[in-house]
């Protein structure tokens, strides 16, 4: 049975605070808000962009939300690739990961309109055979990790998640995989139980082998 270790995007891939918080503002700034600092983005990052574009706009009517998320996808369709760029030593990883048989995919909440532009622009796209987005499900929704599974033909005891959030963990626990938690990202754990944490990219192979040395 192949093996399989599904990362999430952003907070875990790529660092794209800079270029969600511009986007960001931008969906403020059509609806007469004004900006916020980074750190507030990046702590709205991780359950998809409409929940992002409600955490930006609190108290808004439904029109102006509306207004504020085409504003939104406009602005990041244009910015999303500017300053996202890999962690250090994701790279690496991946290459590590493929090199000891391990098949690759990736679930996110992002759009898949966007998580393929990133990927494409960052240079990972050919690391992973499998890519979802959220538009059909969303984690904690297992589905996109049972489809991945499904298409890949893996058994989710042979099978990993990978992320930084605390919904990538539920969504492991849901679908029957093991859950790495991130510790470089930008999402929270919520004192969730894992079966390993990785300090720095560059070490998520070693990790993955010591905490499952059956399966890597």
């Amino acid at each position: 049975m192949a093996k399989l270790v599904i990362c999430d995007l952003d907070g875990t891939l790529v660092d794209s605070r800079h270029d969600l918080a511009e986007a960001g503002n931008a969906a403020r700034a059509a609806i007469g808000l004004a900006p916020v600092p980074l750190e507030t983005v990046a702590g709205y990052v991780g359950d998809g962009a409409e929940k992002l574009i409600e955490r930006l706009t609190p108290d808004c009517a439904p029109a102006q939300r509306s207004e504020a998320m085409r504003a939104f996808k406009n602005r990041y369709r244009e910015v999303c690739c500017v300053r996202t760029r890999p962690y250090e030593g994701i790279t690496d990883a991946l290459a590590g990961l493929t090199s000891s048989g391990w098949i690759l995919g990736v679930a996110t909440n992002k759009p898949l309109e966007f998580t393929q532009l990133i990927l494409d622009a960052c240079g990972l796209a050919r690391w992973f055979a499998h890519v979802r987005g959220g538009d059909r499900w969303k984690k904690p929704d297992p589905g996109q990790l049972l489809d991945i599974l499904q298409a890949a033909q893996c058994d989710p005891a042979s099978s990993w998640m990978v992320g930084d959030h605390h919904t990538d963990i539920i969504a492991a626990r849901a679908a029957g995989v093991s859950a790495a938690w991130c510790a470089w990202g930008i999402g929270r754990r919520d004192d969730l139980a894992v079966d390993a944490i990785v300090d720095a990219p560059a070490s998520l192979p070693s990790s993955l082998a010591r905490a499952m040395p059956s399966r890597a």
